[in-house]
């Protein structure tokens, strides 16, 4: 591919925004990716090998993250080096759906009208008869990741063309918001609680809910963008610094833009329900500061596994809930055990939706 090109290309991508990415499953290691423009963080985007690894029969799906959208197509291309004599593999293309509010309306609509150029592009990458040799070369033998850079600069270049040319049409026909548009801070659902409490893993729970429901999904649009978009768990410093955003600098002013909150804690422990009632009398007393009791807030109590879960009624009057729902603040009390628990997830995810402002 000639300078230019590269140079264009560079000029009307926005790499963070937008990305497509090539997955196939190999027969030693299992998912892994061909290539992608972008290096793919853990937690920070899908993990496009578990969702090959779990879907391995040939289609196109949609695929919602915290962050990130995706519409994925799975199909195999014959190959005399596989076992069962055909590669599986996935293209997928993914959107930041909050850079793009103004213009895409339904994200879910838009990556459904995507669907046809992915297959369209499965059609080209099936004509590339060097593919299923690469896929087997000795010379990728335990290479994670980018597996294109093994193969042939004519393999390259005939490759690369092609992913230009889809991720062209992929990509939405708009520039993204100026500068000043974006610096605009986003409503947000925090997490916060004491350490060990299930915060990590309640996120982790929520996409599983999202995931192993993409085919049948009941989920409905509102929970997608308002909390697998949205949730973020709240960092120490800005509980500690009392959240005054003068000093954290994290969200700039997360009462102020916060849709709701949910308060971890470990149901079987004096010690972690005592600091999530310390941090939670910080949300009510800020709420109380600023004259917003609408803030709706979800507690948690997350039951581990063999360990005995101290009574809700406890709970509710150690964090005093009925005066303060006389009060007119929205709270709610769920004992969950976020591991395994997906039916109450999903009604504290309702309930919190429900009274969001």
């Amino acid at each position: 591919m000639s300078e230019k090109n590269n140079n264009a290309i560079n000029a009307n991508s926005h790499p963070k925004e937008k990305i497509l990415c090539i997955s196939y499953f190999d027969q030693i290691i299992g998912p892994n990716q061909f290539y992608c423009k972008e290096p793919l963080i853990d937690n920070e985007y899908p993990n496009l090998n578990r969702i090959l690894e779990f879907n391995e029969e040939p289609g196109s799906f949609i695929f919602a993250f915290r962050k990130y959208q995706t519409v994925n197509h799975i199909f195999t291309i014959d190959s005399e080096y596989a076992r069962g004599g055909e590669e599986l593999l996935m293209i997928s293309y993914m959107i930041r759906a909050a850079y793009f509010r103004n213009e895409i309306v339904d994200v879910f609509k838009y990556l459904e009208s995507k669907k046809p150029i992915l297959e369209n592009y499965a059609e080209e990458l099936k004509k590339l008869k060097e593919l299923p040799e690469i896929l087997h070369s000795k010379n990728k033998s335990g290479l994670k990741g980018n597996i294109l850079e093994i193969s042939s600069e004519k393999f390259k270049n005939k490759f690369l063309k092609l992913y230009q040319k889809y991720f062209q049409e992929l990509s939405p026909k708009f520039e993204l918001e100026s500068p000043v548009q974006l610096q605009k801070i986003p409503k947000k659902i925090f997490i916060l609680g004491e350490r060990n409490t299930g915060k990590t893993a309640f996120l982790s729970s929520v996409e599983d809910i999202q995931f192993h429901n993409q085919i049948n999904n009941d989920l409905p649009t509102m929970i997608y963008e308002l909390l697998i978009d949205n949730l973020t768990i709240l960092t120490y410093d800005c509980i500690e610094q009392n959240f005054d955003c003068d000093r954290c600098k994290n969200y700039g002013g997360c009462i102020k833009n916060a849709q709701g909150f949910i308060v971890m804690l470990n149901a079987s422990d004096k010690n972690s329900i005592a600091g999530s009632i310390e941090k939670f009398q910080k949300i009510v007393k800020k709420c109380e500061e600023i004259e917003n009791k609408k803030i709706p807030i979800v507690i948690i109590g997350n039951l581990f596994n063999d360990k005995e879960e101290i009574d809700s009624d406890c709970i509710y009057n150690m964090f005093n809930l009925k005066e303060l729902k006389e009060c007119g603040m929205k709270i709610k009390y769920y004992a969950i055990n976020v591991l395994n628990d997906n039916d109450t997830i999903m009604k504290a995810l309702r309930w919190l939706v429900r009274h969001m402002i």
